[in-house]
């Protein structure tokens, strides 16, 4: 499957308030919004098109939240809206807007997280 199915699509718009994860902004107003992976698909798993490992970004692969996202890896992995090829999204929090640091699980929920400790060399 290339892209996420309908119902995987629903829970991670619903679990995201209909907003940009990143800046907050409402999908509704956007002129393009897209499901970012976390862990991006040239790094494929089983998990990919899972809600663990989606997130909803203003813009597209090159525009808006989106855009800055993958031109600023090094952010974004700190702040897990990037997950690294060998990490597991619903084991990486993510920085949310409206709710801070948070867990992503595969039935659209999330739980609050803690900060997580920055990696040797990304400090």
């Amino acid at each position: 499957m290339s892209q996420p199915n309908r119902k995987t699509c629903n829970l991670v718009d619903e679990r995201d308030g209909y907003c940009c994860v990143r800046c907050g902004k409402s999908l509704y107003s956007a002129l393009t919004f897209s499901r970012h992976h976390r862990r991006m698909r040239s790094h494929a798993f089983p998990g990919l098109h899972e809600p663990s490992n989606l997130i909803l970004l203003c813009g597209s692969g090159t525009t808006g939240c989106h855009g800055w996202v993958h031109a600023h890896p090094a952010e974004s992995y700190r702040n897990g809206w990037l997950v690294r090829s060998y990490g597991n999204p619903a084991e990486t929090p993510v920085m949310d807007h409206r709710h801070g640091w948070i867990l992503l699980d595969d039935e659209g929920h999330w739980t609050p997280a803690d900060e997580p400790k920055l990696e040797k060399g990304n400090q």
